[in-house]
């Protein structure tokens, strides 16, 4: 790709690339390359012509590739063809149209100009521009009529449809600050400003340990911060790890450390994801007894998992033991989460409700007991722990969840409301 400004389109993936040259060598470049009439530069075709070169080197019989061979006036015209020519071609994400977006808004065009030329409504070009930062907008523009005018630049803007939810939606843009891009909705807007809050806590730096009457928590890696404990002196671990692909491999070293931390035929109780729990149970496997699987069920919104066109209304909850299980008591293997999944802009961005936590602590061990969480995230184990009379110890890698959940647990300890709801 050269760097004319009438390259704005982004580069194929590995995948596109791959199966445009598989089918070049089969039946050769059938759609023209573009070049211009006055230097024979290529204005469309970069990847097939990249293709067709490297099969030329590889040994690769293919013959000789069309041109189509046209006069342009000037860039502008340039890029209005490379528009035309390859976006009904080629589906864009929403990324590669913003970024589509702020190149044309760069080269001077108008918001109704981009608009015409990309294909979408005239409100589009507004909304991606807003994730721009300022100093990438011009002071002037051109329209379609060639008439310069001064570049408008929209601020970020929530579209809400209850009071309700302008009051959640008032919260979120005042904690991004004017200087934020702006979110595409407001559940993606509340979730910015939690990381945003919790980016900030970072800043303020935490102390290795902190510790109230009957909780402790440390900032570190669990492996390292916890390697000072005792093995089977712990009660029960009540967690809920990350469980995207990079947090998976952790389960590994969960039930390992599990198996050494845990009294003999004490439990693991474990959140998990539902696209990787083949996974995460045979990881969790590896060092633990297998016990149940249970859930906790969510009313209100639902995540949609939409490769599997699946509306997911529930969380797995693992149950592993050290050893042999040796049941303390009867237990219920299923529970409803209170509220309907909504978060403050000062919660941890995966905090949980305190319900379930509270339900599984109380089943799995008895007052006094000592319960670990290797991933404290908002300090909602140490809630529940709080709240039923259980002794706690939690770690977070994140200096920012540590400072989180010591505030959450000070609260409740001084009889704040923390200790009542999530």
């Amino acid at each position: 790709m050269t760097g004319a400004p009438w390259q704005l389109l982004p580069a194929l993936d590995a995948d596109e690339y791959g199966a445009l040259k598989s089918d070049i060598a089969a039946h050769g470049i059938r759609v023209p390359v573009v070049v211009t009439a006055e230097t024979g530069e290529v204005v469309d075709g970069h990847h097939r012509l990249r293709a067709w070169r490297e099969l030329r080197a590889e040994g690769v019989r293919v013959p000789d590739y069309p041109r189509d061979v046209r006069r342009f006036s000037h860039d502008d015209e340039r890029v209005t063809f490379v528009l035309a020519a390859n976006l009904f071609r080629r589906h864009l994400i929403r990324a590669q149209r913003r970024e589509l977006v702020a190149s044309l808004r760069a080269q001077g065009w108008s918001l109704r100009r981009i608009a015409d030329a990309v294909g979408v409504p005239k409100s589009t070009p507004g909304r991606d521009l807003a994730t721009v930062p300022s100093g990438t907008v011009p002071e002037r523009v051109v329209g379609k009529d060639g008439r310069s005018q001064p570049a408008r630049r929209p601020g970020p803007s929530l579209y809400v449809r209850s009071r309700r939810d302008e009051e959640r939606a008032r919260a979120a843009l005042a904690a991004l600050g004017p200087d934020e891009p702006a979110p595409s909705n407001l559940l993606r807007a509340e979730e910015r400003a939690r990381k945003a809050a919790l980016a900030g806590r970072r800043g303020q730096g935490v102390p290795s340990v902190t510790e109230g009457r009957a909780w402790e928590v440390r900032c570190g890696d669990f492996r390292d911060a916890l390697a000072d404990l005792p093995d089977a002196s712990v009660d029960a671990i009540v967690t809920d790890p990350p469980y995207n692909a990079e947090g998976i491999p952790l389960f590994s070293d969960l039930a390992a450390f599990a198996a050494r931390v845990l009294k003999p035929g004490r439990l693991l109780v474990t959140y998990s994801g539902t696209l990787a729990l083949d996974e995460t149970i045979t990881r969790l496997g590896e060092h633990l007894d297998w016990v149940w699987a249970s859930a906790v069920f969510l009313p209100g919104r639902h995540h949609a998992m939409r490769n599997r066109m699946i509306r997911s209304r529930w969380r797995p909850v693992l149950l592993f033991s050290a050893g042999r299980y040796e049941p303390r008591g009867w237990m219920m293997d299923a529970t409803v989460s209170e509220g309907r999944g909504e978060k403050s802009v000062d919660d941890h961005h995966w905090q949980q409700t305190l319900g379930p936590f509270r339900f599984w602590t109380e089943q799995c061990t008895r007052p006094g007991d000592l319960v670990v969480d290797p991933f404290v995230g908002g300090g909602t184990t140490g809630l529940a722990c709080l709240a039923t009379g259980r002794r706690f110890l939690g770690c977070d890698l994140d200096p920012g969840a540590v400072s989180l959940s010591v505030e959450r647990l000070r609260a409740a300890e001084s009889g704040g409301t923390e200790g009542e709801g999530a």
